[in-house]
């Protein structure tokens, strides 16, 4: 993938690393909204409102159905999104005082985009995942 990025023009560079770090959030929150939304509901005795939710939002049924799939999905998107901001911090921001500070404010912005889209989705292979093994062995 890297290897298609760098034989592109820069344009289309920008274009493809902002359509993975989007999917990559995306995802970290459609494994948030599947997996550790409903326990958490549920484990607050607030069924009811799960209910509510999955019959106004049919779609958190079909996320629950394709877990596997979107936590795949997910992780690899987030795995690229971060080689992708890590070979971006090593380029140089320009010489200009506000374009640099933009560039580095810019930078710092996905960095913390990033690692917020890691802790959401380690939340719900959390609560998808290693909660239920431990505690009921599934």
């Amino acid at each position: 993938m890297l290897a298609i990025m760098r034989r592109q023009s820069p344009g289309m560079s920008n274009m493809l690393k902002k359509v993975i770090t989007f999917f990559s959030l995306f995802g970290s929150l459609a494994t948030l909204l599947c997996c550790a939304l409903p326990v958490t509901l549920v484990t607050l005795g607030m069924g009811a409102a799960f209910a509510s939710l999955t019959a106004n939002f049919p779609q958190v049924i079909w996320l629950t159905q394709y877990k596997e799939l979107l936590f795949g999905i997910t992780g690899i998107l987030l795995i690229a999104s971060h080689l992708m901001m890590k070979r971006a911090q090593k380029l140089a921001c320009p010489i200009d005082i506000d374009q640099r500070e933009a560039c580095q404010e810019s930078k710092t912005n996905t960095n913390k985009m990033f690692w917020f889209s890691v802790v959401i989705y380690l939340i719900g292979l959390l609560f998808s995942y290693i909660i239920p093994k431990v505690f009921y062995g599934m």
